[in-house]
C-alpha cells in the first residue's frame, strides 16, 4: 500500500501545474503544495519533532491546515486535528489527554489557546497562515520517516459519554485503504471539483481531502456555511461533489435560501451521512437536484465507512444506509451477542477493514467497544432479506446534532459550571423542521435568579455552537429513576421553556 503523503507527490509529478486545493480565491497547484510540505517537513525536523509525536493542528478552513496535515504524516508523526469549533475546556483536555508536542495555531484561533493557559505545556507554536515558511524555490529533499502501515496517523477527537472529548486512533493503513475505496464508489477522477465544508477533525472531511488527492482531482475549501456563500461557491467554482450531513442539507433547502432557485449542472453526485433524513426532505432536496447521483452512507469515526446506499439502489431502499463496503462485515446482534434474524433489530456491529485499534489512553472503553476484531458501534438497526442495514438510532443517550456525535454529559458539565446551576440535564428534542435540538432542563440553586438567556449567553462563551441549547426550561427538580438516575425519557417533550 501507499501512505496518504505519497499520494500527492504522485500527483505532483503526474500534473504538476494542476490545481490541487484552492479557498477565498487563491490556490495552490500540486506542486506548490508538495513543495510547501517539504518546506513544513524541515520546521518540523528542526523542533525535534519524530515518529510517533502528536502534533495538533487548530485552525480555521485553510490552505496552509493540508499542507501541516500532510508533513505531519510525512515524517512519522501524528495529527490530532481539534475542532474548531471547540472552546478553551476541551483544547486544554485534547492537549494534555494526547501530549502534543507541537500546535499549528490560526491566528483567529489564538484568542481560545490564550484562554486554555497551553503556553507551558505546549511551548512549540507554528502560527497560520504559513506564509513565511513557504519556500521560494526548489527545497532540498529530507528524508522522510515514515511509519508502519498500521501504525498511527491521527488521533480523531469525538464527543464521549465521559463528558470529554475521546482520541479514537486511526492507522495509516485505514486511511489509505478507506480513501482508494471512496474514490471508487465516488467514481472521482482528475476533472472532479469537490467542496469541503467540514472541519478536518471529522472523518468525512479528510476522506474528502484524500479521494481529491488520490483522484488528481481540485478541493475547494468552504470557509463560510451561509446558504448564498455556498450557493455562489457551487455555481462559480463548478461543483461537481459535495458531502455534507442531512442537516446541512434542511439549511439549504430552509424558506430563505436561494439554494433552491438554481440549477446545478455540474453537480454530478452528494453524500450524505451522519444522521437520519426523513423521506419527505429528501424528495425536496432530488427535486432540486434531479441530475445528481445520490449516495447514503453510514459509519462512525471508529470504522470510517461502514455501507453505502448507491444511487442505482435508491428509489427501492431509501432509507436504507446501504450495503457492506467492499472488506466490511456487518452483523446486527441481539443483547445475548447472538445474530439477529433479518428485520431483527439489534446493535450494529462491524467486522473487517477500516476498523480502528482503540481509543486514545481509554484501554477500559477500547476493550468495550472492540472485541475480537469487531467493533460493537452503539448504534441500533436491522438488515434486510437483501443484506441492506436501515440504522434505528443509538443505544445509549448520544445525540447527533449537525450529523456530529455530542455527549449530554459534555453540555451538562459545562452548564454546570455556571453559578446558580444546582443540577441540570440536556436532552434531545426535535424541531418543527425535523431537527434534533439540545434542550437544558435546570434546577436553579436557592437564591439564584438564573434566566434562560443567562443561561444561552454562558453556553456560547464555554461551548461549541452545536452545543447551544435550542430551549431552557426550569424547574424545582429533575425525575430520577429507582436507581437515582436521571430520568431523561420524561424531559424530551418540549415544555414551554426559552427557545432560540
Amino acid at each position: 500500500m501507499m501512505f496518504i503523503p505519497e499520494l500527492l507527490s504522485k500527483a505532483a509529478i503526474e500534473q504538476p501545474d494542476k490545481e490541487a486545493f484552492r479557498c477565498k480565491g487563491q490556490g495552490l497547484t500540486y506542486m506548490e503544495a508538495e513543495a510547501a510540505v517539504d518546506a513544513v517537513m524541515g520546521l518540523l525536523v528542526a523542533k525535534g519533532i519524530g515518529k510517533g509525536d502528536r502534533v495538533g493542528i487548530f485552525s480555521s478552513k485553510c490552505l496552509d491546515e493540508i499542507i501541516a496535515l500532510f508533513a505531519i504524516m510525512r515524517i512519522g508523526a501524528v495529527f490530532v486535528h481539534i475542532n474548531p469549533f471547540f472552546k478553551e475546556e476541551q483544547l486544554r483536555h485534547i492537549a494534555a489527554d494526547c501530549g502534543i508536542k507541537l500546535l499549528f495555531l490560526h491566528e483567529g484561533k489564538t484568542g481560545t489557546f490564550l484562554k486554555a493557559e497551553l503556553a507551558e505545556s505546549v511551548p512549540n507554536v507554528i502560527s497560520l497562515p504559513l506564509a513565511e515558511y513557504k519556500p521560494g524555490g526548489k527545497p532540498g529533499k529530507i528524508e522522510p520517516n515514515p511509519a508502519l502501515e498500521d501504525d498511527p496517523a491521527a488521533i480523531l477527537y469525538t464527543s464521549g459519554s465521559t463528558g470529554r472529548p475521546k482520541g479514537i486512533i486511526v492507522t495509516h493503513r485505514i486511511l489509505y485503504e478507506s480513501t482508494v475505496v471512496s474514490a471508487g464508489l465516488l467514481g472521482n477522477h482528475a476533472g472532479d471539483r469537490i467542496i469541503s465544508v467540514t472541519p478536518f477533525s471529522f472523518d468525512g472531511a479528510l476522506s474528502q481531502l484524500f479521494t481529491s488527492v488520490f483522484a488528481g482531482a481540485t478541493l475547494i475549501l468552504q470557509d463560510s456555511v451561509f446558504p448564498k456563500d455556498i450557493v455562489g461557491t457551487l455555481l462559480t467554482e463548478r461543483i461537481t461533489g459535495f458531502h455534507a450531513v442531512p442537516s446541512f442539507w434542511r439549511m439549504l433547502l430552509q424558506r430563505h435560501s436561494p439554494f433552491a432557485g438554481h440549477h446545478y449542472p455540474n453537480l454530478r453526485y452528494i453524500s450524505i451521512i451522519g444522521e437520519a433524513f426523513p423521506h419527505d426532505e429528501i424528495k425536496k432536496l432530488r427535486s432540486v437536484l434531479s441530475k445528481t447521483r445520490f449516495y447514503m452512507m453510514y459509519g462512525t469515526t471508529e470504522a470510517f465507512r461502514s455501507t453505502c446506499l448507491l444511487p442505482e439502489d435508491f428509489d427501492r431502499k431509501f432509507p436504507s444506509a446501504g450495503k457492506p463496503l467492499p472488506g466490511v462485515e456487518i452483523e446486527i446482534l441481539n443483547p445475548e451477542g447472538e445474530p439477529c434474524r433479518p428485520g431483527e433489530i439489534g446493535e450494529i456491529t462491524h467486522q473487517g477493514a477500516f476498523v480502528s485499534p482503540g481509543y486514545w489512553n481509554l484501554p477500559k472503553l477500547t476493550a468495550e467497544t472492540f472485541r475480537n476484531g469487531r467493533l460493537y458501534t452503539g448504534d441500533l438497526g436491522w438488515l434486510d432479506e437483501e443484506g441492506f442495514l436501515y440504522v434505528e438510532g443509538r443505544k445509549d443517550m448520544m445525540l447527533k446534532l449537525m450529523g456530529i456525535r455530542v455527549s449530554p454529559e459534555e453540555i451538562e458539565d459545562g452548564l454546570c459550571r455556571m453559578p446558580g446551576i444546582q443540577e441540570v440535564a440536556a436532552v434531545g428534542i426535535t424541531d418543527t423542521n425535523g431537527n434534533v435540538r439540545i434542550k437544558a432542563v435546570i434546577v436553579r440553586e436557592e437564591g439564584a435568579s438564573l434566566e434562560a438567556q443567562d443561561v444561552i449567553l454562558h453556553c456560547k462563551r464555554n461551548l461549541p455552537h452545536y452545543m447551544i441549547p435550542y430551549e431552557v426550561e426550569f424547574c424545582d427538580s429533575l425525575p430520577k429513576t429507582a436507581t437515582l438516575k436521571i430520568n431523561r425519557s420524561l424531559l424530551r417533550e418540549p415544555a414551554g421553556g426559552m427557545s432560540l
